[in-house]
């Protein structure tokens, strides 16, 4: 008789699981591969899989979800009772196209599962290995061609030679920045002002308006475009391209040490003004543009009732390149709670926000090392296990950025009961708290709401 302590480690459970994401056309919709992974998990006598389904096609979160309880189960099983490991997570997928919209997506979900331990089985019968080296060579000409692109580029980069147009305050001879004559004095001056003299950027660009210079596009110039000259920091002799950092690179307009000063002072501007104008609104960080997919910001404006709240797209508002239009809060909050009320447990998951340009260059770097792995595999110098072992942190670092956060203190089917049971009642920080805990995202798209439901 097995007599087991409270302190014994918990026995595991096997975890079979599937990935879905809809792909326009009749042959990969969701319900094709839901059917799919379905079948093949009869097939293998595997069981029924939990699917996790991304909301949108250009969803990426609901992978993520896979690929923490991949983690997860793998922790249980190294804690398990000797001889009492389950088998190794399951994951199923109709096949390797859903994984991604390019190879290097697809290789690097592929060979984060493989590194987590999983086992990965491909709906129509591909082996893992051969799924990837198959898609990876047969990869459209367009990203091979902008491989090489960017490769080469990345090559003068190291060099620090110019790519692109240079920056005002510069021209370029024999591909290397030089000060310009007329445009580095403007520059010295802008930071001069601000720094000497204390001066503000309205009055900045005021003043260099009334002494009759243009930007270099021959415009007037505004409080924008001398923040965007005291926030760069190539005048300091600095080359940044394409995640290369070259020091020295150039001569500098401006040392370092007043380059500090400015970039302190302006912080400290900024924080003053955001603590002065910032309202936290209810559902921030939650609504995303049905649209474009880009997410949806708070926004208030004065109306006869007093203070409207609203929410609307940040490409159309900034930038007007969606079709998407303001709507009003309580309208946005009344469907969701509607939708909460009515919801089955499901955990399709849409897209999280595009990257900021601060881990742009970080991620472009890792991709790069990805993609010169996998090309070092394809031309045999490594096994494939040799390549999943050791693109592995490569893989897990890029997984990082499109992983949901943890921790939530409440269960998510708690927090969604309570939130239907107690809306009216709660205080704004609970009401705010047990909506990140429960839902994962709200997609709006005109008047119609898409609810995603948190794990």
């Amino acid at each position: 008789m097995d007599v087991s302590s409270p302190h014994d480690p918990v026995e595991a459970r096997p975890v079979l699981l599937a990935y879905v994401r809809p792909i326009a056309g009749e042959t990969l919709d969701a319900t094709i591969q839901r059917t799919a992974v379905r079948a093949c998990a009869r097939g293998e006598q595997l069981g029924a899989p939990e699917i996790f389904e991304e909301a949108e096609p250009f969803g990426r979160t609901a992978f993520a979800h896979v690929a923490r309880l991949v983690e997860v189960a793998q922790q249980e099983r190294e804690q398990a009772r000797p001889g009492k490991a389950p088998a190794p997570p399951t994951v199923i997928v109709a096949t390797v196209a859903v994984l991604g919209d390019s190879a290097l997506e697809r290789a690097r979900r592929v060979l984060l599962l493989e590194a987590s331990g999983a086992r990965l089985i491909f709906a129509d019968g591909m082996l893992a290995e051969d799924a990837l080296r198959g898609d990876w060579e047969d990869r459209p000409d367009e990203e091979r061609r902008r491989d090489r692109a960017r490769e080469a580029m990345r090559r003068k980069a190291l060099r620090a030679q110019v790519l692109g147009r240079p920056p005002y305050g510069y021209a370029v001879e024999d591909r290397t920045l030089v000060p310009h004559p007329r445009e580095s004095q403007v520059v010295a001056r802008i930071f001069e002002e601000y720094v000497r003299e204390g001066e503000g950027l309205r009055r900045i660009a005021g003043a260099l308006n009334r002494d009759g210079i243009k930007t270099r596009l021959g415009r007037p110039w505004t409080p924008g475009s001398v923040r965007t000259v005291l926030r760069n920091p190539t005048y300091t002799g600095l080359y940044r391209r394409l995640g290369v950092v070259v020091p020295a690179a150039h001569k500098a307009l401006v040392d370092r040490g007043t380059f500090q000063v400015v970039q302190r002072r302006m912080s400290a501007k900024r924080t003053s003004r955001l603590q002065q104008q910032r309202h936290t609104y209810l559902l921030a960080g939650l609504l995303r543009c049905g649209y474009c997919g880009s997410p949806m910001i708070g926004d208030r404006r004065a109306s006869e009732d007093g203070v409207q709240q609203t929410y609307r797209c940040e490409s159309a508002a900034t930038q007007g390149r969606c079709r998407a239009k303001s709507r009003r809060a309580e309208v946005i909050e009344q469907a969701l709670r509607e939708e909460l009320a009515s919801a089955a447990s499901h955990h399709p998951v849409a897209a999280r926000p595009a990257p900021t340009r601060d881990t742009t260059a970080r991620r472009q770097r890792l991709e790069r090392r990805l993609t010169e792995s996998i090309e070092r595999w394809t031309a045999g110098e490594w096994r494939y296990s040799e390549l999943a072992k050791r693109v592995a942190p490569t893989v897990r670092a890029l997984q990082a950025d499109e992983t949901p956060p943890q921790g939530f203190a409440i269960a998510a089917d708690e927090a969604r009961r309570q939130l239907v049971r107690d809306w009216d009642g709660l205080e704004f920080e609970e009401l705010r708290a047990l909506l990140q805990a429960a839902v994962a995202e709200v997609v709006v798209a005109g008047s119609d709401i898409r609810l995603t439901l948190r794990r």
